[in-house]
């Protein structure tokens, strides 16, 4: 185990996942909120399980140890004359929960153990409280099925149990919303052990739409039992090992591989294909937030989980536009503003690193179609309309010509131009239409009395809320006033918890205000670009922020917002108080940061040319392992005095030209 936790383990929650499933829990054992339990292809299916060892419960009282690896946990019990481990994983093949209790007596005496297994099913849609909907029970061939006219859930032990049916339906309040649980009966197993020996007691939990499919689910985990776990150990390290940062400031260490990994656990892989936005409650993939995450999941080499994410948007394209959300039972809305220009930015990208022509004529067709879709619905000036709650901050009657939009979309213009010229394609048009959006963009939005952006426009009226979407035109190097923005970030937006959302000048701000003052993750991972671009040392200062966050609350996670004031994960969304995600994909941004702006690697596949930036501290040390084409390359950097040294091995022995477009020599 990577992690062990000894002390506060009531404090710190934690999530395994598989390319279907995940389950969260806190550290102390306990099953505290109504997200907490056992989920399969977007479903609830248990809030809570308890074991019973002869008359005492496992419990966050008996609780003294929690450790963690990121694809499994442990929870260490300790009663009298016993101690009690509790392993638990998630299968990515079948999506079951694999539970092992492995006991020691420590007593000179042989022992009785008679185990009591207690489960709270609740089978429920991810925005659904109590209902109403009765479950059928069945125990056969060693197995008990709990049906529902939602979904299947079949439970089954070795050693075999005794199970005395007993039904029970249970109110209880998580975290303060109703809920109802189903108690299907007793699920007993009575055994030995010797003075000074130990006992196994494996468990899986197995889910379906119905009992063919959870039954079919359980037959193929328990033939592929000896080897589900190892298979994702392995997995896990080919990811490790194909992502290698190595860096002599150990914090950006940590919190690299923490993003990657953070980012490998929202991948879904079942009806449809992509990383869901966030755990416990985004389950869904939402198209401006992967847009955002696949550049990084390429940056880390990924690239086939990039290609399935790319054609699971693609497939959903409608006259041109991208959807905002897809619902893993395939539907899809489509009020986003945003989505479709993030699209083609991710497809560039995607296409420059891999040098995959043959992916990218496949899409020829839906590229004319974005772009006539650009062309019916921008202005004179290039600037595209957003209705209200079509942009990322969507709990705000933005509507407008909102500014970070119009960034996008002169970024993706820009992107197209580059698809269609490997294309072969004239692209005199869409340098044309990207110039001219770039400078009415720092023409309009420009305030020049405040020297800031304008963050929106609406019938020709110019709305000055000091909002932090003024980064956008920097981060995609359109802005010429770069300067001012960058020091009223620092200055009126930065607190030691990260950067505001709005002004604290503003009169609707709020510390804790979901998008009117909280401090988002991948905002701040954004503005350390920002920094990094224009080489300034403080992108590490706020790096550093995001590092500190790592374990605060879920363990080895970066959250999805917080306040920027105290920290606190309790936000005003609108009319009510909850908490930020646990873990949310586009935290992890600082891959990007890391990678695109503090090293400025850029790809160029077809050409083997791979151009750096770099901007490091004095003496530090970088090893990064990067993906181009099918070959793995280890990029080396090392910086003493002003100079910025760049070497690179191939493991496949091809040739690169190594290009320096700016560094400290």
């Amino acid at each position: 185990m990577d992690y062990i936790l000894a002390k506060d383990l009531a404090l710190h929650s934690y999530i395994l996942s598989g390319k279907n499933s995940f389950f969260l829990r806190f550290c102390d054992s306990g099953f505290k909120n109504k997200w907490c339990g056992y989920w399969f292809n977007g479903l609830k299916f248990f809030d809570y399980f308890a074991f019973k060892v002869n008359e005492e419960w496992l419990s966050p009282q008996n609780c003294k140890i929690f450790e963690y690896n990121n694809i499994s946990s442990s929870h260490v019990f300790i009663l009298k004359d016993l101690e009690v481990k509790e392993f638990l994983y998630l299968s990515d093949k079948t999506g079951c929960l694999v539970c092992l209790l492995n006991f020691k007596n420590k007593s000179p005496e042989r022992k009785r153990i008679d185990l009591k297994l207690e489960v709270g099913v609740n089978i429920r849609s991810w925005n659904e409280d109590w209902h109403e909907r009765r479950y059928e029970v069945k125990f056969s061939e060693n197995k008990v099925l709990i049906n529902s006219e939602k979904g299947s859930l079949v439970l089954t032990s070795f050693p075999f149990p005794v199970f005395e049916h007993e039904e029970v339906y249970r109110d209880h309040f998580p975290s303060g919303e109703k809920e109802r649980v189903f108690i299907p009966g007793n699920y007993k197993i009575s055994f030995y052990i010797g003075p000074d020996s130990g006992h196994e007691v494996f468990f899986i939990f197995s889910a379906g739409e119905s009992e063919k499919d959870s039954v079919e689910n359980l037959k193929k985990e328990i033939e592929n039992i000896s080897l589900s776990y190892l298979e994702k150990e392995k997995n896990l390290e080919i990811i490790k090992n194909n992502s290698l940062f190595k860096c002599n400031v150990e914090f950006l260490e940590k919190l690299f591989e923490a993003s990657v990994l953070n980012l490998e656990k929202l991948w879904f892989d079942s009806k449809v294909s992509g990383y869901l936005a966030g755990y416990p409650w985004f389950l869904q993939i939402w198209v401006r937030d992967l847009a955002w995450i696949l550049p990084a999941v390429i940056d880390y080499g990924e690239f086939e989980k990039a290609k399935k994410s790319l054609e699971t948007v693609f497939n959903f394209q409608s006259n041109g536009k991208m959807p905002n959300v897809i619902f893993l039972d395939k539907r899809a809305s489509y009020n986003s503003s945003d989505s479709t220009p993030l699209t083609l930015i991710a497809l560039h990208y995607y296409v420059t690193n891999s040098g995959d022509i043959t992916f990218l004529r496949s899409l020829e067709d839906k590229l004319e179609k974005v772009i006539e879709f650009y062309k019916e619905s921008k202005d004179e000036k290039g600037f595209v309309f957003s209705k209200e709650r079509e942009s990322w901050m969507d709990t705000l009657p933005r509507e407008g010509k909102v500014l970070e939009v119009q960034a996008f979309w002169a970024k993706a213009l820009r992107c197209c131009s580059k698809l269609f010229e490997i294309l072969g394609k004239d692209t005199s048009e869409l340098e044309e239409m990207a110039l001219n959006l770039e400078r009415n963009l720092e023409k309009e939005f420009w305030n020049e009395e405040e020297k800031f952006y304008f963050d929106r426009i609406l019938n020709s009226k110019k709305y000055g809320e000091k909002t932090v979407n003024a980064i956008f035109p920097l981060f995609f190097k359109i802005s010429k006033n770069w300067k001012d923005v960058v020091e009223r970030i620092e200055k009126e937006f930065t607190t030691e918890f990260g950067i505001r959302t709005i002004s604290s000048n503003e009169s609707i701000y709020n510390p804790a205000g979901y998008h009117t003052g909280s401090s988002w993750a991948w905002i701040i991972a954004l503005f350390s670009a920002v920094e990094f671009l224009h080489r300034r040392e403080k992108a590490f200062e706020y790096l550093k922020i995001l590092s500190d966050r790592l374990e605060r609350n879920c363990i080895y996670a970066l959250e999805e917002a917080w306040n920027s004031e105290n920290g606190s994960l309790m936000l005003l969304k609108e009319n009510k108080i909850e908490e930020g995600a646990y873990l949310q994909a586009w935290s992890s941004l600082v891959i990007r940061a890391i990678d695109e702006f503090m090293l400025g690697i850029k790809i160029n596949a077809f050409e083997n040319k791979i151009f750096v930036s770099p901007f490091l501290k004095e003496g530090m040390k970088v090893l990064r392992r990067k993906k181009i084409g099918n070959d793995l390359v280890d990029l080396t950097f090392k910086r003493k005095g002003r100079k910025v040294e760049v070497n690179y091995k191939s493991q496949k022995g091809k040739e690169y030209k190594i290009i320096k477009v700016l560094s400290l020599d």
